[in-house]
Order: C-alpha cells, then sequence, then structure tokens
C-alpha cells in the first residue's frame, strides 16, 4: 500500500536563546518540524536517510506514540501534529492572592496546523467563561499569548482558575484526559487552584 504524500516542513536548529545549541539540546544541529510535538524534533543528528516506508525505531513507534482507535481496533501511531492546548502561567498552583483585586492572569496557548482564535478563562472551575485579551498576533506554529485582568472575590476562599483555547480548525481543548494518549499528548484542561485571603 503506498503512503500518503504528506508535505512537512523541517527547520535545522544551529541556536537556541540566540547561542550555539548546547549538547543536551542537540548539538551541533537539531532537526525541528514546525508543529509537531518536539518529541519528533530528532536531536543528536548524524545523518538523514530517506525512505519510502515510516521509520521503525523504538522511539517512533513504542515510546513517543499513542493508540488510535477504530471500533474494537487500536493502532500505535507515532506523535506527530500538537494538539491544542492553554495554560496558565500565572497565578501559579497554591498562590495566594489578595481578595477584592486586581490580578492579571495570563499565560499561553498553541496548536498544531492552525491558529490561536480563542482563549477563555473560567474563575470557578469551569462553570463560567470570559474571553481572554490574545495579546500578540498569531503565527503559525507559535505560542499565542494571552491575558485576563481578574477583579478577585471579596470573600476568602479557594477559587480555581482554568483556561481553555479554540483555533482556527475549530478545535477546542477536551475536559479530561484521553488515557489512550500517553504522557505525551496531555491537552485537556488543567486547573490552577489559588487562595484568596483578606
Amino acid at each position: 500500500m503506498p503512503l500518503p504524500k504528506v508535505r512537512v516542513d523541517v527547520v535545522l536548529a544551529y541556536q537556541m536563546n540566540d547561542v550555539d545549541l548546547p549538547p543536551e539540546h542537540g548539538f551541533p544541529v537539531r532537526a525541528i518540524v514546525p508543529g509537531w510535538y518536539a518529541v519528533a524534533s530528532i536531536k543528536w543528528l548524524q545523518r538523514i536517510i530517506v525512505t519510502d516506508r515510516p521509520f521503525s525505531g523504538y522511539y517512533q513507534t513504542l515510546d513517543y506514540a499513542f493508540w488510535k482507535r477504530d471500533g474494537d481496533s487500536a493502532e500505535l501511531v507515532p506523535l506527530t501534529t500538537m494538539q491544542i492546548k492553554a495554560e496558565i502561567a500565572q497565578p501559579v498552583e497554591g498562590e495566594v492572592i489578595a481578595a477584592n483585586s486586581i490580578v492579571r492572569v495570563h499565560g499561553a496557548a498553541w496548536t498544531g496546523g492552525g491558529d490561536i482564535t480563542r482563549v477563555e478563562l473560567s474563575m470557578d472551575g469551569g462553570a463560567r467563561w470570559s474571553d481572554t485579551k490574545l495579546i500578540d498576533k498569531p503565527i503559525r506554529n507559535a505560542w499565542r499569548l494571552w491575558g485576563f485582568e481578574w477583579h478577585t472575590p471579596a470573600a476568602a476562599g479557594k477559587q480555581t482558575l482554568v483556561a481553555r483555547a479554540t483555533d482556527s480548525r475549530g478545535r477546542t481543548q477536551p475536559i479530561e484526559r484521553d488515557p489512550d494518549r500517553g504522557t505525551y499528548m496531555i491537552n485537556h484542561l488543567l486547573p490552577v487552584t489559588v487562595e484568596v485571603k483578606l
């Protein structure tokens, strides 16, 4: 059976943060596939072999893979395109914040094969949602920063913040973790609980 024709752009990286790549990140060069998980961006590149069939190395077939199900059958498939995700950078889990104040909640969102078009924030564990402000312009295969000015409650207590993203392909983060995705494709909603104090 012939392989489907897929165009994959590869970028060769020689530097990270304007300095030469350190050995732990693949010195002297690393191949990066934009929009794909970093585990598909091979470190310590020594040679490139062009093949007419999928590579069957350990990491690409067993470790950096997930179960794709179709009815009663399941197939282990290598990780490729990043799934949509939004993360809260501030405040952090367990942070104590002042009651009846303005707190800037901010973070980043990303997706593979599209652009982030919306990030919403819930301050009550997902019962109600508010649109955040997308800070920068969309750039394919790059993070999209977002922020929200939260007027904290006047009463003390725990508050659960949750961010969720939507992309230009209409995809939104799943609520719960998919156990077939192992530990590399974690893109479900991840709450951050903070303590509001008087």
